[in-house]
């Protein structure tokens, strides 16, 4: 009998650690300050500056271009396969418009 009632003081109380711990550990898991820090240790990454409005590609720690209002800024070269068309500021919003106008169909 006094085997029976330690056995089960033992398993109950394991259960309640377990429990505990578990919950614990779900805690911490799911929170999303911890979530965002993690996500910032990355060594490649956009970050993006609401107050100075633009975005800041970084790639192993190091920033190698900018994108604001006024254009992408690179620091080293560019590669592209294909060519570069230079449209003019009317063809971009022109473009701009019509995408705007498809999305609100």
């Amino acid at each position: 009998m006094a085997v029976s009632f330690l056995s089960r003081h033992f398993v109950g109380e394991f259960m309640r650690t377990f429990i505990a711990s578990v919950a614990f550990v779900a805690t911490l898991t799911g929170y999303p300050a911890f979530a965002e820090e993690a996500m910032n240790e990355q060594p490649t990454r956009i970050e993006i500056d609401q107050q100075s409005k633009t975005f800041t590609f970084i790639i192993n720690d190091k920033a190698v271009a900018t994108l604001d209002k006024s254009g992408l800024h690179v620091g080293d070269s560019i590669t592209y396969g294909g060519t570069l068309t230079d449209a003019g500021a009317d063809a971009l919003k022109a473009r701009s418009t019509d995408s705007t106008e498809a999305a609100d169909e």
